[in-house]
């Protein structure tokens, strides 16, 4: 019995040690917390070795804060504070490598929007809007939704939620987003930064590349902010006057002639002094010749520009556009690029095509013009050799008798054909005519008429057969011909009645002054 106590004892002592053993033994340690790892690698991991750019003098923060590498051409950007609230605008331009480089490419209107790791850009609906009750409009914004251009990998963000891009990946590689087929094949792999310049309001940005066939094109990228003018106000336009329009549907609207708004692309120009009737104005629109343009023909370039300001002072604005020269040797306005949309240029192509053309860019919204170049080519030049050197003297040959043809073989030195001439040429011109002459009838055009034809040709009927047969009429012709007669008689004598008031004495004649083979005048 004591034995079994003594053991019941022991096993009660036991069990209460082990009770207050437990109730003292620590609590085991909890596993470590994981450290949550961040989004995106520190902003200054990630622009270390690049340099940011800013072109401006005062050195005043850029619209994109661009930063470039160049031991690779790499090239990163950092939005603006608040970037999803605001408008860019990109113009585009293909800088070389085209037969028309130099020439817009197009624009986009867009803003940014972040979603999740990735930047989308995004163009916005403009071409269905609507004016009505709140119903409208509504129904309009679910209808017609703005898109999606691209979207590019968000690499980190600075402060104040200012993500950054890889430049290279949304304007290099996705170059066809913006440049449609003229963007096609272009090599990011061995694309080189061409231009990088920041300023406070925009950004300048080219890049240059291999094409599929090999050849080297150059992309320009002009980013600015769009701060819509308090005092612009859009115009309507007026089908009698043709003018370039932006145009959008107004689904408020219930008539087919209210629905379709078509405001007028003009630019923004006010007087300086509403009160006066012919006044300055404000802001005048100023052009740059690019200095590419060929010396000799700059003045005549600018004073083909300026006399549009004769078209302005009929509305009261008296020298609204100015005209300077870009030159590089002077230096003068060369650090202005012809791509940035803040300048408008006038530039000259070296493509052997004769073409002019005046492209611009518009706020999307309100048809102001923003940027506009005037693009001239040397193929004119051209067409005015050949006018004046060839076709100038077939023009001057036309009427001529066989008689006066065959008088001219005897007479070259009268010959339209030499006379117009340049001098150096005038002696082979002669020996050609005088190998023409053994044609019939002295080459003129009625060896080539068909005796059995009628009224098919002037000359159809007229030779080769004994009854002189012809119905092409030329009353028209000899009318015309009597008109031009009858004014040069005039002509001639107002020459007459001015030389008798300047006494008699003739006016010296200059010497023509030749550019390119043709004279000034002409």
């Amino acid at each position: 019995m004591k034995i079994k106590n003594v053991t019941l004892v022991a096993v009660l002592g036991f069990a209460a040690v082990t009770l207050a053993l437990a109730q003292t033994a620590p609590t085991p340690p909890k596993p470590p917390t994981s450290i949550a790892k961040p989004d995106f690698p520190s902003y200054t991991t990630v622009l270390k070795g690049y340099e940011q750019v800013i072109s401006s003098m005062e050195k005043k923060d850029s619209l994109l804060s661009i930063y470039v590498r160049k031991k690779d051409q790499q090239m990163l950007a950092a939005l603006p504070v608040g970037f999803e609230s605001k408008r860019f605008f990109i113009a585009t331009t293909v800088a070389s490598g085209e037969t028309y480089a130099g020439l817009q490419a197009g624009e986009r209107y867009v803003y940014f929007k972040r979603l999740n790791k990735q930047l989308l850009v995004i163009e916005p609906n403009l071409a269905v809007r609507s004016t009505g009750d709140l119903e409208s409009r509504a129904s309009v914004k679910r209808l017609y939704t703005d898109r999606v251009i691209t979207s590019v990998p968000i690499v980190t963000v600075m402060s104040k939620n200012r993500p950054v891009i890889d430049m290279d990946a949304l304007l290099v590689g996705g170059a066809s987003k913006f440049f449609g087929s003229k963007g096609a094949g272009f090599n990011s792999r061995l694309a080189q930064i061409k231009t990088a310049k920041a300023f406070p309001t925009n950004v300048e940005l080219a890049f240059t590349a291999p094409t599929g066939n090999g050849v080297l094109k150059t992309l320009h990228y002009s980013i600015s902010s769009i701060t819509p003018s308090k005092t612009y106000k859009p115009r309507v336009a007026d089908q009698r006057v043709g003018y370039f329009t932006t145009s959008y549907t107004d689904l408020g609207k219930y008539t087919d002639e209210q629905k379709k708004i078509r405001y007028i692309n003009r630019w923004h120009l006010e007087k300086a002094d509403p009160k006066l009737k012919v006044s300055p104005v404000k802001n005048p629109i100023i052009f740059y010749i690019e200095h590419t343009t060929p010396v000799r023909y700059r003045r005549w370039v600018r004073e083909g520009v300026l006399m549009w300001n004769k078209a302005f002072e009929k509305v009261g604005l008296a020298d609204a556009i100015e005209v300077y020269y870009q030159d590089a040797v002077t230096g003068a306005h060369m650090e202005k690029d012809p791509e940035d949309a803040r300048y408008n240029f006038v530039r000259w192509l070296n493509n052997d095509v004769g073409t002019a053309i005046g492209p611009s860019r518009v706020n999307p919204l309100t048809g102001q013009i923003l940027d506009a170049d005037i693009i001239l080519t040397d193929g004119w030049i051209r067409h005015y050799w050949k006018q004046f050197n060839d076709v100038l003297p077939e023009i001057a040959m036309e009427g001529f008798s066989p008689e006066t043809l065959a008088w001219l073989k005897d007479h070259p030195n009268w010959d339209p054909r030499v006379r117009l001439a340049h001098p150096a040429q005038r002696g082979s011109i002669r020996a050609k005519l005088a190998a023409l002459g053994a044609e019939a009838y002295g080459g003129h055009a009625l060896a080539k008429a068909d005796a059995e034809l009628i009224g098919d040709h002037e000359f159809d009927g007229l030779h080769g057969r004994i009854s002189q047969v012809n119905g092409f009429c030329r009353a028209a012709d000899c009318k015309a011909l009597d008109l031009a007669a009858m004014r040069l008689e005039l002509e001639l004598a107002r020459e007459s009645v001015k030389a008798e008031k300047d006494g008699g004495k003739p006016t010296p004649k200059k010497p023509d002054v030749l550019i390119d083979g043709v004279p000034e005048w002409f």
